[in-house]
């Protein structure tokens, strides 16, 4: 009977043993897995900043043109019949001749 006590008494101290241990283990290791999260947020920001300064590079409308060129790509535009183009103004038409 004593060594059926016993053994519940250390089975019951070796439970309170792993309770007392396991709780600061996992607060540890969650630290360290939040520790690997932010580390991984802080990477995807930085690339998400190169990613937007690249489309913006890719933007400017002289990286359009050059890359336009390359693909033979012509953005001159040529003149149509009746349409004035943007950078000039229209001609107001001349007052009609006076009769006499």
């Amino acid at each position: 009977m004593k060594a059926v006590r016993a053994s519940i008494i250390v089975v019951i101290l070796l439970n309170l043993a792993l309770l007392a241990v396991s709780g600061p283990l996992r607060a540890t290791l969650a630290r360290y897995e939040l520790a690997r999260k932010q580390t991984e947020l802080r990477r995807l920001a930085v690339e998400n900043r190169a990613l937007l300064g690249n489309v913006a590079q890719s933007r400017r409308p002289d990286r359009v043109a050059a890359k336009a060129a390359s693909m033979g790509v012509n953005l001159e535009s040529e003149p149509v019949a009746g349409v004035v183009p943007v950078d000039r103004k229209p001609v107001a038409p001349a007052p009609p001749a006076s009769r006499r």
